[in-house]
């Protein structure tokens, strides 16, 4: 109850009590008005605190000063295609080097491997353990990972050479099927056809 109110009915004379009958119906729907506040929305946003309310941005700028909203610039679609292509040249670029490396490196592999063939065939006396690097796990390293790369590009060779064989089969033999269904039936002597 309200302080004021609770103090002008007690004071008040007895008399005269009647009359403040509507005041204290007053301090008596205060309670009823305050469980229906709980309710409202209002209530709730006002616990809150006001910078964390989603509406408080938009309340604390005035309409005139809210920046205008920006439309979707035209070079962005170009900016992000250039930055793709950019990038897959560069890509491009470093497989090309590293491409450039292995073969490099392959081909003194093997011209080190011919040496040492045309050395032995001609009868010279060759430590093949000491020029190929047996015994230094580095070099046999080295010369292990040429070895798989080999049987790598072989197997794939190998498997492109069966792709493309079965393709061609299935090509000559969708060749024959369609060479077979444009050649017209053989017509009958007896067909009903031409008769008249």
């Amino acid at each position: 109850m309200y302080r004021p109110t609770l103090r002008l009915t007690l004071l008040t004379p007895l008399l005269s009590q009647t009359t403040a009958t509507p005041l204290l119906q007053a301090t008596t729907a205060l309670p009823s008005r305050a469980s229906s506040t709980v309710t409202e929305p209002s209530f709730w946003r006002s616990m809150i605190p006001k910078p964390l309310r989603k509406d408080n941005h938009h309340r604390s700028l005035p309409a005139q000063k809210q920046p205008p909203k920006k439309d979707w610039n035209p070079a962005t679609f170009f900016i992000c295609i250039f930055l793709f292509i950019g990038s897959m040249s560069i890509q491009q670029i470093a497989l090309r080097k590293d491409y450039e490396a292995f073969t490099r490196q392959s081909d003194a592999r093997i011209s080190l491997l011919r040496e040492v063939v045309e050395k032995l065939q001609s009868g010279q006396d060759v430590d093949v353990e000491k020029v190929l690097g047996t015994g230094d796990p580095e070099r046999e390293k080295e010369w292990d990972e040429v070895l798989k790369e080999i049987e790598r590009e072989e197997a794939t060779r190998k498997r492109q050479q069966a792709e493309a064989a079965a393709a061609a089969a299935a090509q000559v033999k969708a060749d024959a099927e369609a060479a077979a269904a444009r050649r017209p039936a053989p017509k009958s002597a007896l067909s009903s056809q031409g008769f008249f």
